[in-house]
């Protein structure tokens, strides 16, 4: 047997605080916590320390012996990531293969991807937005961190090596690593185009691969076995006070930026990197005070299940989530989300993971025989006899295969034949997919710096809804304690007061008056309507309510294309003098292009933006700014279309985007009243 003279790996409990902490911050993010808006930089964190963790273990090893065992590396590789993975993969499978059916062929390209670890080059390739998506999320999704992290894996342990052999020294390999993270940071900031989807540069490995390589660098010039214990007093609390900085940098970061930030894509994320390189670097200490805050009981038990915790929790999220959800947060279901996450990664630790790293993948039929056992008949693990084994490990090939070739066999979503609307509503516009592509949002389409990403299903031009729910298509007051505040008001150039009758508070110009009982304007003549496939949703109603009104909607529209429709809409002639503006639907956009689309507007008597319901995280975003910018200009008014649709779940599709008749008709009679207030 070969046996290495490499020094023993040291147990750094801190590192495992800050796994605690990164991947809680990765959760909350995923479950839409406000004070979480930058969670998805906990990622990042992990990224470095891998990087530091991998490297750490690499230069021990060609220290010591000469040489790198790159078989015995990557097989110890695969034996710490792959049988979870496998599993929660096996299980997904199987739980939508028995409750959700449908949904499987769009995640073919998914798992393939995920088994090979090419999963972010998938999305890349396939156009698929991490940030700008509708439909049911994937439950693989964010597996495309593992994918950067095992390539890495897999070239490192190649290029590493030879580094240290032509260079000699590892400061001057350490100087090299550095150039190259430089080299991604650089790229990352070239590519980036502010106000368009930053997926291709979230998901790449070229644009990520700073986060590793820093802390490659720090494993070079800090190794974990070389710290020694016996700091002097004033080195220890100059080396916590680093630490302590750091991290409250990361904590502030993850608070108060965000993914449409453009900071972060300009130096952000390496400033995070180096952030979180510094607190390893702390943490990685025997003499540090903090390393042993962060490494107490509860931080460690979560930092050691971190892996199986983030494996699990997003499947959880997607799975059970309410795609349709006008109510605001639900705290049971939540905390259920939470606990189901963490149960699973606890059995997968103890009876897959833990076994399989000490005894080889021999233990995977003992492990899951064990949970079998334990939930079916009560049989304490260890107890089982030799047919049993061997009927758990055919349990777990057949599971396996089960999670890569289970969907394929339907025609995936958007090849063949068109969508049926979400909602079974005559008159629905949804956006159908494309289909290999169509996997960030199941049945839904992912709307990235492209515009639209799928095909804009038309059905035929009758508007009575089949299967929809019947509501009173009038607007209600809000008064649901969860709704978002309604649009702070804007100075109007000539109010009117409102009577009681309105059907929801609205304010600003061109919304001061309007009534359940007021009359819309005889004729539509004059009045403008730019929006996205919601607008396409609402389109016929306004008409039949308006006559005459242009309404301009597009399947996919972004802020940033409007001005180049309104020159287009002027120069034909349709552009009224009243405009209403439906965007961001579709994702984010900056304050600069919602002033450009305002400025190319400014002969405008009267211009009412509509805010977004939208579940997904730029909702508030959009409406955030939307309420900031009206300012600024005397003719803008807000369309409370978030307020008005609060605790109305019968308004939209399955999507929880688009509009049924029912929401179709409610929004429609809402921008009618705000015209009516100006006649």
């Amino acid at each position: 047997m070969h046996t290495t003279k490499s020094e023993p790996s040291r147990y750094m409990p801190g590192l495992d605080g800050l796994r605690a902490i990164a991947v809680v911050a990765v959760i909350a993010y995923h479950l839409d916590f406000d004070w979480a808006s930058g969670g998805l930089l906990g990622v990042g964190v992990f990224f470095v320390l891998s990087g530091y963790l991998i490297t750490d273990q690499i230069a021990s090893e060609l220290h010591w012996e000469g040489r790198l065992d790159l078989k015995r590396f990557w097989m110890r590789r695969a034996r710490r990531l792959l049988p979870a993975m496998l599993l929660v993969m096996a299980a997904v499978s199987l739980y939508l293969l028995l409750f959700d059916r449908d949904r499987l062929p769009s995640l073919a390209g998914d798992v393939w991807s995920a088994v090979t670890y090419t999963s972010n080059w998938y999305l890349i390739f396939h156009h698929v937005s991490y940030f700008e998506s509708f439909g049911p999320p994937s439950p693989f999704g964010h597996l495309w961190s593992l994918a950067v992290e095992e390539q890495f894996y897999l070239l490192w342990p190649l290029l590493l090596p030879g580094a240290v052999l032509l260079l000699g020294r590892r400061g001057k390999t350490a100087l090299a690593v550095i150039a190259a993270a430089a080299a991604s940071a650089v790229l990352m900031a070239v590519l980036y185009v502010p106000g368009a989807d930053p997926s291709r540069i979230y998901y790449g490995t070229d644009t990520r691969a700073f986060g590793l390589l820093i802390g490659a660098a720090l494993a070079l010039v800090w190794p974990s076995a070389r710290l020694s214990a016996g700091l002097s007093k004033g080195y220890r609390i100059g080396l916590d006070s680093v630490g302590v900085a750091a991290l409250a940098a990361i904590v502030l970061m993850m608070r108060y930026t965000s993914e449409y930030d453009p900071f972060l894509y300009r130096g952000g994320l390496v400033l995070l990197s180096l952030c979180a390189a510094a607190l390893v670097a702390a943490l990685a200490h025997p003499s540090s005070r903090l390393g042993a805050w962060l490494g107490c009981g509860p931080m460690r038990w979560i930092g050691k299940r971190s892996y199986g915790i983030y494996l699990w929790h997003y499947p959880v999220i997607a799975l059970s989530g309410k795609q349709v959800n006008t109510d605001g947060p639900e705290p049971l279901r939540i905390a259920l989300q939470l606990a189901v996450s963490v149960a699973l990664a606890a059995l997968s630790y103890r009876y897959v993971e833990n076994p399989i790293r000490r005894r080889g993948l021999a233990a995977v039929r003992d492990g899951l025989f064990a949970v079998a056992a334990s939930f079916a008949s009560g049989l304490r693990p260890g107890r089982s006899s030799a047919p049993n084994r061997r009927a758990a490990c055919l349990s777990v090939a057949a599971l396996i295969l089960l999670c890569v070739s289970c969907t394929g066999g339907a025609q995936p979503l958007g090849q063949g034949s068109a969508a049926a609307p979400s909602d079974g509503a005559a008159g629905v516009i949804v956006d159908a997919g494309i289909g290999a592509g169509d996997h960030s949002g199941g049945a839904g389409t992912a709307v990235g710096a492209g515009g639209d990403g799928g095909a804009d299903v038309r059905p035929a031009n009758d508007h009575v809804g089949t299967s929809e729910p019947t509501a009173k298509p009038t607007p209600k007051p809000t008064t649901s304690a969860s709704a978002k505040p309604p649009a702070k008001p804007v100075r109007s150039p000539s109010p009117t007061p409102k009577p009681s009758g309105s059907p929801a508070p609205q304010q600003g110009a061109g919304a001061g008056e309007g009534s359940g009982g007021a009359e819309a304007p005889r004729s539509g003549k004059g009045i403008t309507v730019i929006g996205d496939s919601v607008m396409l949703n609402v389109k016929p109603y306004l008409e039949a309510q308006l006559p005459g009104i242009v309404v301009d909607g597009e399947v996919g529209r972004q802020m940033r294309e409007a001005p180049d429709e309104i020159d287009a809409l002027e120069s034909k002639g349709q552009l009224g003098s009243r405009v209403v503006v439906e965007l961001g639907t579709n994702g984010s956009f900056t304050k600069k292009q919602l002033t450009k689309m305002l400025d190319a507007l400014g002969d405008a008597d009267e211009i009412i933006l509509m805010n977004t319901r939208v579940p997904r995280k730029w909702q508030d975003t959009v409406n955030d700014m939307l309420d900031e910018i009206v300012s600024d200009y005397p003719n803008v008014s807000i369309g409370d279309w978030y307020g008005e649709s609060a605790g109305h779940d019968e308004y939209f599709g399955k999507d929880g985007v688009h509009l049924g008749k029912t929401g179709s008709q409610a929004y429609a009679k809402l921008i009618a009243d705000l015209l009516g207030t100006k006649r």
